[in-house]
C-alpha cells in the first residue's frame, strides 16, 4: 500500500466522520471506552469455541498481549474522529494487517471477530436505550467495517507476497545441492538401519534406538524435502512409510522373541529400500537456482528467512516440537576488514558459516543475513541442544586460525544470542528476542552465549578469554 493510497483512505476515513456531528463522535468514543473490555472479552471468548481460531488464541500468554492490544485498537479506531489523526489511523490499519498477514490468521476469521464485537454492541445499546442510539449504532459499525477493510488491503497484499516468495522457495530448496543431498541423506537411512541391526543382534536387552521419524533422514524429509516437493505423489508416501518404520522400531525394542525379532527388521528393511526408491524419484532434478544463497557464503540468504521461519513455527506450535534459534555475529569485524583487508574479512566470513554447516544437520537451517550476521534455524531442538551447538561453534571460531593471502594470520570471535521459541505465532518476535540476546551478549562482554528465555536474558557462563581485534 503506497503513500497514495493510504492518503485516499485518510480521506474516506475523514469523510465517514464529517457525516456525524461532534457530540456523535464523542459519545461513540465514550460508549467503547467504557465497554472495551467488556467487548474484547466476548470477543475471545467465541473465538476459542471455534476450532480454527483456537490455534491462534490459546496460548495465554498470547491472549493476554491480545486482549491489551485489541482493546488498545478499539479505542485507537474511535479516537480518530476526535483527533484528526486519520493518516496514523490508516497506517496503524495496514500495520496490523500485515501482523495478520505473517502470523497467518485467515482474514475471514478477523471478519468473524468484527462481527462479534458489533454484535455485543448492539446487545449493550439495547440494555441501556438511549437517544440517538441509532445514530451511534450507525458510526461504529461503519467505522469498524473501514477500519477492517483497510486490514484486509493490507492483508491481501502482504499474503500475495508471501506467495510469491513461499513458491520461487519450494523450486529453489527442491533444486538445492541436489548431488550432496541425495548422498548424504541416503547414507544417512542406511546408517540408522544398520544401527538398529548392530544393537539388535549385539544381545544387549533394553536397549534404545532413537525412531526414523527424529533421525537425520527424517528430520531432513519432514522440514526439508516435503516442503520443497509439494505436491509431489511421493511425498505423502514417504512420510506415511517413515511413520510406518517408526512402529516397527517401537515393536522390536520391545519384542523378546527372536524369530518375531527377525520378521519385524525384515519389515523395517523393506519399508526402507522403498522410501529410498521414492526418494530417488523425487531427486530427478539437476538444476541448481542461486538466488536463494548466500553468494559469499553459500548459506541462505534473507531472501526465505520469513517463509522458513513462519513454516517452522506453524509446524513447532502444531506438532507441539521445540525450535531454537541462533544470532551470531562476529565481534569487531570492522577491525578485521582495516587491519587485514576485506579479503580477509571475507575468509572469517566463509569460516563462520563453515562452523555453522559443520554443528548443524541436514534439518536446519543456516542464513547470513547481512554483514557479518548469521542465523541458525535449528528445528526439533531443545534449549540443551541449541546451547550445545552455539558453544561449539562459539569455540571453534575462537581457536581457528584465519590466514590471509598475503600471509597474515589471526583470530577472531563471535557473539551469540540464542532463543527458545515460546508459541507466539508472529515470527518476527521469535527473530526480535534472538537479536535481544544477542546485543546482550555483545555488551556483556563479546565472546559468549546469551540465552533469552521468557523474554530475560540469562548469561551463560564463558571462562575463556576473549580475542577481541
Amino acid at each position: 500500500m503506497n503513500n497514495e493510497c493510504m492518503a485516499m483512505l485518510a480521506e474516506q476515513w475523514e469523510h465517514i466522520c464529517q457525516n456525524y456531528s461532534s457530540d456523535d463522535l464523542l459519545h461513540a468514543f465514550q460508549f467503547i471506552q467504557d465497554h472495551s473490555l467488556i467487548l474484547v472479552e466476548e470477543f475471545y471468548k467465541k473465538m476459542l469455541v471455534e476450532k480454527e481460531s483456537a490455534e491462534f488464541f490459546s496460548d495465554d500468554l498470547i491472549q493476554q498481549r491480545l486482549l491489551d492490544t485489541l482493546n488498545a485498537w478499539l479505542l485507537e479506531s474511535f479516537s480518530v474522529g476526535i483527533n484528526k489523526r486519520y493518516i496514523e489511523a490508516v497506517q496503524k490499519q495496514h500495520m496490523v494487517g500485515h501482523v495478520h498477514a505473517r502470523v497467518g490468521i485467515p482474514s475471514w476469521l478477523i471478519m468473524r471477530g468484527v462481527c462479534e464485537i458489533e454484535r455485543k454492541v448492539f446487545e449493550l445499546m439495547a440494555q441501556k436505550p438511549q437517544q440517538d442510539m441509532i445514530t451511534t449504532c450507525s458510526y461504529i459499525v461503519q467505522i469498524m467495517g473501514f477500519s477492517t477493510e483497510i486490514m484486509c488491503r493490507s492483508y491481501e497484499a502482504k499474503t500475495a507476497v508471501n506467495q510469491e516468495i513461499k513458491h520461487s522457495y519450494r523450486l529453489f530448496s527442491a533444486m538445492q545441492d541436489v548431488a550432496v543431498q541425495k548422498d548424504k541423506q541416503r547414507s544417512s537411512l542406511l546408517d540408522w538401519e544398520n544401527e538398529l541391526m548392530f544393537k539388535v543382534f549385539s544381545g544387549n536387552a533394553g536397549f534404545h534406538h532413537p525412531i526414523l521419524s527424529k533421525s537425520e533422514f527424517g528430520l531432513w524429509f519432514i522440514h526439508k524435502a516435503s516442503y520443497a516437493f509439494t505436491g509431489s505423489d511421493q511425498v505423502q508416501l514417504i512420510i506415511d512409510r517413515i511413520y510406518q518404520v517408526d512402529q516397527l522400531n517401537t515393536a522390536v525394542i520391545q519384542c523378546t522373541q527372536k524369530d518375531e525379532i527377525l520378521g519385524l527388521i525384515q519389515q523395517v528393511r523393506d519399508l526402507n529400500r522403498e522410501i529410498q526408491l521414492l526418494v530417488d524419484q523425487l531427486f530427478q532434478v539437476s538444476e541448481y537456482i542461486e538466488s536463494g544463497n548466500d553468494s559469499l557464503t553459500q548459506l541462505l540468504n534473507r531472501r526465505y528467512l520469513n517463509t522458513i521461519i513462519s513454516r517452522e513455527i506453524t509446524f513447532s506450535r502444531q506438532n507441539r516440537t521445540p525450535l531454537s534459534l541462533l544470532a551470531i555475529d562476529a565481534d569487531f569485524f570492522k577491525s578485521i576488514n582495516d587491519k587485514f583487508g576485506h579479503a580477509a574479512g571475507d575468509l572469517a566470513l566463509k569460516f563462520i558459516a563453515e562452523a555453522l554447516q559443520k554443528y548443524s544437520q541436514g534439518s536446519d537451517y543456516a542464513f547470513r543475513v547481512g554483514g557479518e550476521e548469521f542465523l541458525l534455524l535449528l528445528v526439533d531442538t531443545d534449549v540443551k541442544r541449541a546451547l550445545n551447538i552455539a558453544e561449539s561453534i562459539r569455540k571453534y571460531v575462537e581457536n581457528g586460525m584465519i590466514t590471509s593471502s598475503q600471509g597474515q594470520q589471526f583470530r577472531f570471535t563471535v557473539s551469540i544470542g540464542c532463543v527458545l521459541y515460546n508459541g507466539h505465532p508472529d515470527y518476527q518476535k521469535f527473530l526480535d528476542t534472538a537479536d535481544t540476546a544477542l546485543y546482550a551478549a555483545k555488551n556483556s562482554g563479546r565472546n559468549r552465549v546469551y540465552l533469552a528465555q521468557n523474554e530475560l536474558q540469562v548469561a551463560v557462563a564463558n571462562t575463556a578469554e576473549s580475542v577481541q581485534l
